[in-house]
């Protein structure tokens, strides 16, 4: 006589316990928030050593800042201000090789860092993605083909190392390193991971020798305005016009 399993019977005993149930409708309902409604004391005193910490953190002063950091088009001065900052991790943690740094317009999440402190919150508020910095070997003219599509687009974002003119919606007049763009040498970018695996529509970097740093572009900042601060640094982004329309 063929025995039977013990698993099967659990499983046959489990469905036969188990009663199918129907959806029978689903229903909504709006909750309004407002001054006018009256605080939870005691959600807030249970929360409250927590946001004090993150506040003491958050309130961290990293810089001084001189003037107003905008982001605007062609030229962005915030924009710039955090491709130094990638530009200067590039060299000093990862490849003292690194020719440019760029920051994709997108990706500056606040029109303005206001004159006075520079705290941690803004930085958080300024880059809110754990997007990593990535060093790309690439050839000048694939680099100027770049620089086109960023003139096409009326310029914005940020860029470290180099400066450029727009001209007929063309990038003219590139220079790196204070040197006309020359098509046939390699250049050592830096950029996020985001840019260089293609968001923004640019493809060509994917396939190109490459180093994943695994560094936040964040902690790029913040690591650069500590140094900047210590060595009494408070006006950033120059020179102010890298991208002349």
């Amino acid at each position: 006589m063929k025995r039977f399993s013990p698993f099967l019977l659990f499983f046959v005993l489990l469905s036969a316990c188990h009663s199918s149930q129907t959806l029978s409708g689903i229903g909504y309902k709006g909750y309004s928030v407002g001054q006018t409604k009256k605080s939870d004391t005691s959600y807030l005193s249970m929360l409250k050593p927590y946001r004090d910490s993150v506040d003491m953190t958050m309130n961290e002063v990293l810089a001084q800042n001189a003037t107003d950091l905008l982001k605007e088009v062609p030229n962005s001065a915030l924009g710039n201000f955090l491709a130094d900052a990638y530009l200067w991790a590039a060299r000093e943690k990862f490849d003292k090789r690194a020719d440019v740094a760029f920051m994709n317009h997108g990706g500056v999440r606040i029109n303005r860092i206001a004159a006075g402190k520079i705290d941690r919150r803004v930085i958080y508020e300024v880059m809110p993605f754990d997007n990593t910095l990535v060093i790309v070997e690439v050839k000048g003219s694939i680099l100027q083909q770049s620089l086109n599509r960023l003139a096409e687009d009326g310029g914005g974002g940020g860029v470290a190392g180099m400066s450029m003119r727009i001209k007929d919606k063309k990038a003219v007049d590139v220079t790196i390193g204070g040197l006309p763009i020359d098509m046939n040498r390699s250049y050592f970018m830096v950029n996020s991971d985001y840019a260089v695996d293609g968001g923004g529509g640019f493809n060509l970097f994917k396939q190109l020798p490459q180093q994943r740093t695994g560094y936040f572009q964040r902690d790029a900042i913040i690591e650069y305005c500590k140094a900047s601060n210590k060595a009494g640094i408070q006006t950033f982004g120059e020179p102010k016009n890298r991208i002349i329309q």
